[in-house]
């Protein structure tokens, strides 16, 4: 793919208590990083270090290789990525969790793809490949696809939070509060029915994979134990069948 505009990636590692895992996830970073760079593209470094443990924060103490740094308190992976995102000063945002990996490829290919297209646009790799506590691929489904369905993306969701986006969408659309106490979590499903509903194009980016760690205690599996439920949206709520409605 081309790149027909000159837009920088904000590269962006999230983490709090994946200790050594947390390694391993910056030096993916650094390879996607590197390979980007190595072919014209403007790429920042950040890590933010949410109620980081001792085991977490030593991995990036003392970096000089311009990695910015920054500390929150939030305990919530939705409101730490706003923050994030809301200090960037790059165009576009690209997110990737503590414990997971980016293929090579990934920055390169998603920055050409949406510098091709609106800031609407939200790219996805073609598959995620998920390990250690299931070994699963997942295919990623393309919102053009004749096979998505929004009705499905009311009951299930078909994208994580691992996108490349343009930095106005996350600050335009901020991630909700996961609040599983009160039972409400999936905050990456929420900002994607949100997205959608407000007229997002979610595309698949081919020749792309993310590695994504599924721990048997993970804030997913934890959220699916207890019955969560995703707080409602305009698409969930079915707001178009209440304006038809009300123009009846």
């Amino acid at each position: 793919m081309t790149n027909n505009k000159k837009l920088r990636v904000d590269a962006i590692l999230t983490a709090h208590g994946e200790g050594a895992m947390a390694s391993v996830s910056y030096n993916s970073l650094l390879q996607a990083v590197e390979y980007a760079e190595a072919r014209g593209i403007e790429v920042n470094k950040t890590v933010v270090l949410d109620n980081a443990d001792k085991h977490t924060n030593v991995i990036f103490e003392g970096l000089d290789n311009g990695t910015r740094i920054i500390e929150t308190e939030f305990g919530d992976q939705g409101l730490v990525r706003n923050a994030a995102a809301e200090s960037s000063e790059c165009d576009l945002i690209a997110f990737i969790d503590g414990d997971d990996l980016w293929g090579e490829n990934w920055l390169y290919e998603a920055h050409a793809y949406l510098s091709a297209n609106d800031e609407k646009t939200i790219a996805h790799p073609e598959f995620n490949w998920f390990f250690e506590g299931v070994s699963s691929v997942l295919i990623g489904m393309d919102q053009d696809d004749p096979r998505f369905s929004t009705d499905f993306l009311r009951f299930g969701n078909y994208w994580d939070a691992m996108c490349m986006a343009y930095r106005s969408a996350h600050v335009s659309i901020p991630y909700c509060k996961r609040r599983i106490k009160d039972g409400f979590a999936f905050e990456d499903w929420h900002w994607n029915c949100e997205t959608v509903w407000q007229g997002f194009n979610h595309k698949i980016v081919e020749d792309t994979i993310h590695f994504k760690r599924r721990r048997a205690n993970s804030q997913t599996i934890e959220a699916s134990g207890t019955k969560s439920l995703m707080p409602s949206t305009e698409l969930t709520a079915y707001s178009h069948l209440k304006q038809f409605k009300s123009a009846a």
